[in-house]
């Protein structure tokens, strides 16, 4: 009888802590899983920067991400270049997928965001007067008038970015790439009056231009 007794004590104590371990093993299993996995969804903020040539390049960005597992998600953000004078404010959004691999505490990743960029005063026309000069041949030219209005045209952002996870709901990151500006055709000159040498020209012709750019932020992840 004190055998039996005995032998189920040690019968309870072994059931009892090969419970307690494997519960052990599996939370903290789960808990790693959690910490390693992305949530959802995440958004955040981020301060922006793009090399332009006569357009502010320094600006605040709002950005948002819908992860697909731990190595697709659809990225997506929206930059305002406020403008350095009484020129153009610079507003651009870029809509894509992301793809890479992640670590528990790092993530690096390829990125592709067609979208947008769009001038709130851009310089769309001028016209140019031109009268003959009292002092010879040549004609003085005059400014007539000037037609400004928003110019928006198509962009795509290629790149990479890197992430550091210090905890389960934080993210920072870092973007770097190069920005493709599909540029339409540049303000429109019309001269008129005497001696005028063309009816009117287009200073820039349709192209591709790039950019470089990069920003930093802060996401939450739920």
């Amino acid at each position: 009888m004190p055998a039996t007794r005995f032998r189920n004590s040690l019968v309870r104590l072994f059931t009892s802590t090969a419970c307690a371990v494997i519960s052990s093993v599996l939370f903290f299993s789960t808990l790693a899983a959690a910490q390693d996995s992305p949530g959802r969804f995440e958004a955040g903020a981020a301060f922006s920067a793009l090399h332009m040539p006569g357009t502010a390049g320094l600006g605040p960005a709002v950005e948002g991400d819908v992860n697909f597992g731990r190595h697709l998600a659809l990225d997506g953000t929206f930059s305002w270049f406020p403008a350095r004078s009484l020129g153009e404010n610079t507003m651009t959004g870029l809509f894509g997928v992301k793809a890479g691999t992640r670590t528990e505490h790092f993530g690096f990743f390829a990125k592709v965001r067609p979208g947008f960029m769009t001038f709130d005063n851009a310089l769309r026309q001028e016209t140019i007067v031109l009268t003959p000069s009292p002092l010879g041949p040549v004609a003085i030219g005059n400014v007539g008038s000037f037609r400004f209005s928003r110019l928006t045209q198509r962009a795509l952002d290629l790149g990479g970015v890197a992430e550091y996870y210090p905890a389960r709901h934080w993210t920072f990151r870092w973007d770097f790439g190069d920005m493709l500006l599909f540029q339409e055709k540049g303000p429109t000159f019309t001269f008129i009056g005497a001696g005028a040498p063309l009816p009117s020209f287009t200073a820039l012709s349709p192209g591709t231009t790039n950019h470089f750019q990069f920003s930093t932020g802060i996401h939450y992840r739920f």
